[in-house]
């Protein structure tokens, strides 16, 4: 692990091309270029807040945090993994011809969907000062929990590189899995509106930890429960070490697969 880690710093003058390369390409003859960061999420924001708040009148107070916090921290897991997903395949050519570690290309694709969700989030605080939700100082251990959502992000990311390159429905697979965990995750609504007796079912679902760590400090103004930050820890080690596990131990194979 010591060595692939020095390999990447190494080669993080090519990794930090690979992110430059990779968000000019995807804003490439684009007019609004950058703002489509901004403007996708807050058309989405506006259907599910005017379908949620006014036709099935959820009461939620400002629930337009409420959605975009919980929004936000999805986006940050949903779109990269799934774009992420098929980063090894896009750059088999590249991979064909020369030596470069395989880890990079993942790795940059999620750096590069980083750079729109930090922007995103940027835009999160400026509709809290609109909204009058309160900048208080539990919002310094954002950059921790925004941590977690990267490296768990990465840890789903390479598991899903590897399956993608043997089987190609995999990314079909995944854009479905996520949309159907959008509906089971608490993030247009509170597990409130739930019976007492069904609301333990949210526990099994690992993205209701992410998006309930990200809400407490922006939402609720409050520093996370330590449970909730110890189970969030606990599933970004596991799946980030489960994905560099798989993602080394396949690489050596990646080349007899691409075609």
């Amino acid at each position: 692990m010591k060595e692939h880690i020095l390999e990447i710093f190494q080669y993080r003058e090519l990794l930090g091309n690979l992110v430059s390369n990779e968000l000019k390409l995807r804003y490439r003859n684009s007019v609004l270029g950058f703002l489509w960061t901004i403007l996708n999420p807050l058309f989405f924001l506006l259907i599910l807040a005017l379908v949620f708040s006014q036709i099935m009148k959820f009461q939620i107070e400002n629930y337009h945090i409420f959605i975009l916090s919980g929004l936000t921290s999805w986006l940050m897991i949903q779109q990269t993994v799934v774009v992420a997903t098929a980063s090894i395949v896009n750059n088999q050519d590249l991979i064909k011809k020369v030596y470069i570690p395989k880890i990079l290309f993942p790795l940059s694709s999620v750096l590069a969907r980083y750079v729109d969700h930090l922007i995103l989030t940027a835009i999160l605080f400026g509709f809290m000062i609109i909204f009058h939700v309160p900048l208080t100082w539990n919002l310094l251990f954002l950059p921790v929990i925004l941590l977690f959502h990267f490296l768990f992000s990465l840890g789903f990311s390479l598991i899903a590189a590897v399956f993608y390159i043997k089987v190609r429905d995999v990314q079909h697979i995944i854009a479905i899995i996520f949309q159907v965990f959008f509906y089971l995750t608490p993030i247009i609504y509170t597990v409130n509106v739930f019976p007492q007796q069904y609301r333990k079912f949210f526990l099994l679902n690992p993205f209701y930890y992410f998006i309930q760590s990200f809400r407490f400090p922006v939402y609720y103004s409050q520093f996370p429960p330590w449970w909730i930050l110890g189970i969030t820890l606990g599933i970004t080690v596991f799946t980030l070490a489960a994905g560099v596990l798989i993602f080394f131990k396949n690489e050596k194979y990646f080349v007899f697969h691409l075609s």
